[in-house]
């Protein structure tokens, strides 16, 4: 049996489109015009294609992600050493404190050498404490020359020759240390305010300190005479 010959749309597609018109016509009642916010658009502009009287609108596309093998921009990488400033701690940037720094060192030999000569004059307890105190303010010199070192590249170390020294009575010289560490100390404690060198301003206030000390034990010998 030869089978009927049909022109036209299947059924299916009239079908469809019998039921997109009905939708079309509901669809206009509860919106008359079309809105940019809708993602249903009715009327298509002339020469686009579509297959349908009704299209929806194609959503947005995700951004795109480089795959693994695309290169990866880099900044120019700097063969050399990154430039620096001036160095902060005992640097050449300090060199303006090595005038301060070579008096300061003259001081503390000039008392390492009265604190051994009044402990050979001392006798017990005494004479232990003040060549304990010389060898303090020798210390200090030997530290505050090496800042000087650093700073300079130059090594101060004055010969330890006193010359002639006036012969004081035994307590009146520690009187006068007394003071004298007390003024010591003071000296160290606004030369740490000024430095904006953070090493010798540490170094400063260590020896501040050790001079504060020194003027205590002083009062202690004192104090048992």
């Amino acid at each position: 049996m030869e089978q009927d010959k049909r022109t036209g749309a299947p059924p299916e597609a009239l079908a469809s489109a019998c039921d997109q018109e009905v939708f079309a016509r509901v669809w206009r009642r509860v919106m008359p015009q079309d809105r940019p916010d809708s993602p249903i658009v009715l009327n298509a502009p002339e020469g686009a294609e579509t297959s349908s009287a009704l299209a929806v609108a194609a959503p947005a596309q995700p951004p795109a992600i480089p795959s693994a093998s695309a290169p990866v921009l880099r900044q120019e990488e700097n063969p050399g050493q990154p430039e620096c400033g001036a160095i902060p701690c005992l640097g050449e940037a300090s060199a303006v404190y090595a005038g301060l720094l070579q008096q300061l060192i003259d001081y503390e030999l000039a008392d390492c050498r009265a604190y051994q000569s009044l402990s050979r004059r001392a006798q017990g307890n005494a004479a232990k404490v003040l060549s304990g105190m010389a060898a303090d303010e020798r210390r200090h010199a030997k530290r505050l020359s090496t800042a000087y070192f650093l700073i300079s590249g130059v090594r101060y170390w004055p010969g330890e020759h006193g010359g002639s020294q006036m012969v004081r009575p035994f307590m009146a010289a520690l009187r006068e240390h007394f003071a004298q560490e007390q003024r010591a100390q003071c000296s160290y404690l606004a030369a740490a305010e000024e430095t904006t060198d953070p090493c010798l301003r540490e170094l400063y206030l260590e020896l501040a300190g050790d001079e504060e000390t020194h003027a205590g034990l002083l009062r202690s010998i004192l104090e048992q005479l």
